[in-house]
């Protein structure tokens, strides 16, 4: 207690324009202190900024690439160049990932009934690992249900042809 009262008897004995040189100084260094903040926060939220625009463009350019690979695939189903099934396990992973619901609408469950009953079926190295039994066996199956869902699958990719998506800026 005894400091804290020699230090006030300092202080109001120090000469008034020191106090106000302090004073002054204090002031300038938060000045300066709160400006170098406020920059600091200044350049951080443009850096957020560029970052959102940049990862935004990469989204839209990856929504677009979608969109053209659901149509060039349906185009090759339509024209007999891509199997039924292929094309359906293909489409039913794109359009979940631009437009999810539209896969419960009548026209195109066709496709994910397709993908849910071939879901099972080996691919790529599974499929050369099998004998030549089990591979016409599954073969026998998926022609099967291409020949069952012919019309329907037809249907949904002349439907998906015509389709207009909502495009990525929409989906908010």
């Amino acid at each position: 207690m005894l400091q804290l009262t020699s230090n006030l008897k300092d202080i109001k004995t120090m000469p008034t324009h020191y106090m106000i040189a302090i004073l002054t100084i204090f002031c300038l260094a938060m000045l300066f202190l709160v400006s170098w903040l406020y920059m600091r926060q200044k350049k951080a939220h443009s850096i957020n900024e560029a970052r959102i625009l940049a990862l935004q463009e990469m989204l839209q350019k990856q929504y677009q690439h979608r969109v053209e690979s659901i149509a060039v695939i349906a185009s090759a189903m339509k024209d007999k160049q891509c199997e039924y099934t292929e094309g359906c396990i293909r489409l039913k992973q794109l359009v979940e990932q631009v437009e999810p619901d539209l896969l419960t609408q009548d026209e195109f469950s066709v496709i994910a009934l397709v993908f849910s009953a071939t879901e099972h079926m080996p691919i790529n190295e599974q499929w050369q690992q099998l004998d030549k039994k089990a591979k016409r066996k599954f073969t026998q199956q998926r022609f099967a249900l291409e020949a069952e869902h012919k019309d329907a699958i037809h249907n949904a990719v002349v439907a998906l042809q015509n389709h207009q998506f909502a495009g990525y800026q929409n989906l908010a």
